[in-house]
């Protein structure tokens, strides 16, 4: 019997030959076969289904753009032609537009690109757009979306009176607008509030340092369905809006005088007579407001920004009802 050290050239043979088993691809027929043994389609390349082959509006834009972020989209829009045409057509779509988490970190370019064609906005925000935005970019908007319900402007230094002058004009459905810290706003700029009737809600003015009573006066009398009113740091404002406001604002839950410190008690009192559904009420920094008007709006329950002093019965009240309550009483 021969041993394998005495054949090296048969061993040799034997492992090319198995090697050569080992290493040959199974031919197509036997893939095939195989495949269709296993109930698995046999694709051309021509037939393979992409991302883009998917339906775009029923599909990727109601159930998978819709969670990415702005920067996010961007980025998937620079992927391909075909992405960069999804990624429109999801903005063509929207009815809500918000950058206020980039704050000041974005550009005109690219907020063209999400507005250019948006023809039924609901809402916009762009807060904190301090440097980027221009007046003409959102006259563009607000021209092409006449049915826009809120707008908040927060903190956008580059704007003009010509962009507030537009809403007034355009957008006869607005309910919430929020100028926060716009400190280019003027009176003249809300004559086109004044000449049309909005049913507005809410309406932030705090940090508008240029506005003053008769503004605000007249704007509470077209306005008179005004819910949540922000005024706070307008140091202009005096009881006689203060009053205006009690007269003209029966469905008032929210008003906010902080820093208004021209205001005094003879006009919160009026707020506890005639604005029955009030629920808070903002007073920081105001010197002359004191309890003898607080204390109306706290027997109805109204949320003071301010705490009332230590010995005040209302005080030992509110702390003997809040034991009640926690002993469920």
């Amino acid at each position: 019997m021969m041993s394998s050290s005495n054949n090296p050239a048969g061993s040799s043979n034997f492992g090319d030959e198995t090697m050569a088993k080992i290493k040959s691809p199974l031919s197509p027929d036997l893939m095939n076969s195989m495949e269709s043994s296993l109930g698995c389609p046999q694709l051309n390349e021509d037939e393979c289904v992409t991302l883009l082959d998917l339906p775009w509006e029923q599909v990727l834009v109601k159930h998978m753009l819709v969670y990415l972020s702005i920067a996010d989209l961007f980025r998937f829009r620079a992927a391909s032609c075909g992405c960069r045409d999804l990624v429109h057509t999801h903005f063509r779509l929207q009815f809500h537009i918000n950058t206020s988490s980039l704050g000041d970190h974005f550009t005109p370019q690219a907020f063209r690109i999400m507005t250019q064609d948006c023809t039924s906005l609901k809402s916009i925000s762009v807060r904190g757009a301090k440097s980027w935005l221009t007046s003409s970019a959102m006259l563009d908007v607000i021209s092409a979306n006449p049915r826009i319900e809120k707008i908040d402007l927060t903190g956008c230094l580059t704007l003009s009176g010509a962009t507030l002058y537009s809403i007034g004009v355009n957008c006869c459905y607005i309910k919430h607008l929020c100028l926060k810290d716009c400190v280019w706003l003027s009176v003249d700029n809300f004559l086109s509030f004044l000449c049309n009737h909005h049913d507005l809600e809410y309406l932030d003015l705090s940090g508008c340092w240029n506005l003053d009573d008769d503004l605000v006066i007249q704007l509470v009398q077209v306005s008179p369905s005004i819910r949540h009113l922000l005024l706070a740091n307008l140091y202009g404002l005096t009881d006689r809006a203060v009053v205006a406001v009690a007269h003209c604002c029966p469905n008032l839950v929210h008003l906010s005088i902080r820093g208004c410190w021209r205001v005094t008690d003879s006009s919160i009192k009026l707020l506890s007579q005639y604005c029955p559904n009030l629920k808070a009420i903002q007073v920081q920094e105001c010197r002359d407001i004191t309890e003898d008007s607080l204390g109306y709006l706290r027997m109805k329950r109204v949320m003071v920004d301010k705490a009332p002093p230590p010995g005040n019965h209302l005080y030992r009240l509110e702390q003997q009802m809040s034991n009640l309550r926690r002993l469920n009483l």
